[in-house]
C-alpha cells in the first residue's frame, strides 16, 4: 500500500470525526412520530399500522422507514426498489462494494469474518451432528464464496446460492465451488436435506423475510442447523442516521429475529448480540411455524419497547461515547493492514487457503 493511500485513509476518517464533532455540537431531537398505514405489510402479523423511525437513508436521499405498532418490526416501507430480484442480479455489489467482482481487500475481510462464523457454529454443529463428517451445508447468499470455500476445505459437501452473476462467476469459476445463481424462489434442489444452512447477513435484505426462511428450511434435516447473522437495529454504535440504507428492507432486534425464525418454522437454540453488539446471532433447528394470530400474541408491547429504543439511539448518544472516537483509528490500522496484505497473493484462492490454513 502506497503512502497516498494511506493519507487518504487518514483524510477519510479524520473527515468522519470532524462531521461528528459538528453533529455533537449541533444535534437535532429525534424525529415527531408520524402514524401511518403502510403499502408494505408487516411481516410477522400481518398488519398495516406503524409509526415512521427514519425519513431519509444514511446518504440523505429520501427513505422511510417504520416500525409496525403491533410487532416493533422494523422495515423499509414502501420498498424502493422496483423489481428486488435483479437488482440483487446485477446492481447490488457494485452498489456496496463498488466493484462486480470482490477485491483481494475485501476476499481477505470475508474470509476472516467466515473463519470467526465458523468457530462460532463449530460446538453447536458438533453436538447436532455427534462429529459426523461430512455434513451437507448451503450458505444462502455465499457472496464470493468465503464460508463455503472454508466448508469444502473442512472435507463437507459445501455449496451455495449468490443472485449476483459477478460474486457467483467469482465463487465458481476462481474458487471452483458449487453455487447457484439464483434468487431463494428460482432455486431448484432436489438432493437429500443439508444438515447445515447458513445466512450471514442476508435476512434484512429479503422483501418477504418469512417466506424465503420457510422456504430454505424446508430443505433442512430434521436434526439440522439453520445459522442467521443479521445487524442489529438497536446498535448505539452506529449513527442512528448511518441505520438506514436501500438495500436494508428489514431492520432486527434479538426479539424480532426470534419471533421471524419462529414465523417460518425455525426455533431458536440461541440467539442475541455477538462482539461489540453490533450483529445478531442465532442458532436455530426445525419446529412448528407460529402463525400470525401466535406471534401477535408473543409480541404484545415489542411495539412501545423497540420505539423507546430508537428514540435512545440518537446521534447525541452515539457522539457522546469513547467508543466513537476510539473505534476511528482503529478502523484505519484495519483498513491499512488489510491493502498491505491482501495484494501479497496472486489470487482469491491463496488468500483463503492462508486464512484457513490451521483449521483445515
Amino acid at each position: 500500500m502506497n503512502q497516498l493511500s494511506t493519507q487518504n485513509l487518514a483524510i477519510d476518517n479524520f473527515a468522519t470525526l470532524l462531521e461528528g464533532l459538528d453533529l455533537l455540537m449541533n444535534s437535532e431531537s429525534s424525529e415527531a412520530r408520524v402514524q401511518v398505514t403502510t403499502k408494505r405489510v408487516c411481516p410477522l402479523t400481518g398488519t398495516n399500522e406503524a409509526q415512521v423511525v427514519a425519513q431519509k437513508d444514511r446518504h440523505g436521499r429520501a427513505l422511510r422507514n417504520v416500525c409496525w405498532t403491533q410487532s416493533g418490526f422494523i422495515g423499509v416501507d414502501p420498498i424502493p426498489i422496483a423489481d428486488v430480484s435483479e437488482f440483487y442480479k446485477h446492481e447490488y455489489r457494485q452498489q456496496y462494494k463498488g466493484s462486480f467482482t470482490p477485491q483481494k481487500r475485501h476476499v481477505l475481510r470475508a474470509a476472516r469474518c467466515a473463519r470467526d462464523r465458523y468457530e462460532r457454529i463449530k460446538p453447536h454443529l458438533d453436538a447436532a451432528s455427534g462429529g459426523r463428517s461430512p455434513l451437507a451445508t448451503l450458505d444462502a447468499g455465499a457472496s464470493s464464496g468465503e464460508f463455503v470455500y472454508l466448508m469444502k476445505s473442512l472435507g463437507h459437501a459445501a455449496s451455495g446460492i449468490e443472485p449476483h452473476v459477478g460474486y457467483a462467476t467469482h465463487a465458481k469459476s476462481h474458487l471452483g465451488l458449487e453455487v447457484s445463481n439464483c434468487t431463494f424462489s428460482e432455486f431448484v434442489y432436489t438432493g437429500k436435506p443439508f444438515h447445515l444452512i447458513t445466512l450471514f447477513h442476508v435476512l434484512e435484505h429479503l422483501e418477504f423475510p418469512v417466506d424465503d426462511l420457510a422456504r430454505l428450511g424446508g430443505r433442512l434435516d430434521p436434526n439440522g442447523l439453520f445459522v442467521i447473522e443479521v445487524p442489529n437495529i438497536l446498535y448505539r454504535g452506529m449513527k442512528f442516521s448511518h441505520k438506514w440504507h436501500a438495500g436494508h428492507l428489514n431492520g432486527f432486534t434479538a426479539h424480532s429475529l426470534k419471533v421471524t425464525a419462529a414465523r417460518a418454522g425455525l426455533e431458536a437454540i440461541t440467539c442475541g448480540e455477538i462482539g461489540d453488539g453490533g450483529n445478531l446471532f442465532g442458532v436455530f433447528r426445525p419446529a412448528n411455524p407460529l402463525t400470525s394470530e401466535q406471534a401477535t400474541t408473543l409480541l404484545k408491547g415489542r411495539g412501545e419497547e423497540t420505539l423507546r429504543a430508537i428514540d435512545a439511539n440518537s446521534d447525541l448518544d452515539y457522539y457522546t461515547q469513547l467508543s466513537t472516537w476510539t473505534k476511528i483509528p482503529k478502523k484505519l490500522l484495519v483498513q491499512i493492514e488489510e491493502r498491505r496484505t491482501a495484494p501479497e497473493h496472486r489470487e482469491a484462492k491463496s488468500i483463503l487457503d492462508a486464512t484457513y490454513k490451521d483449521l483445515t
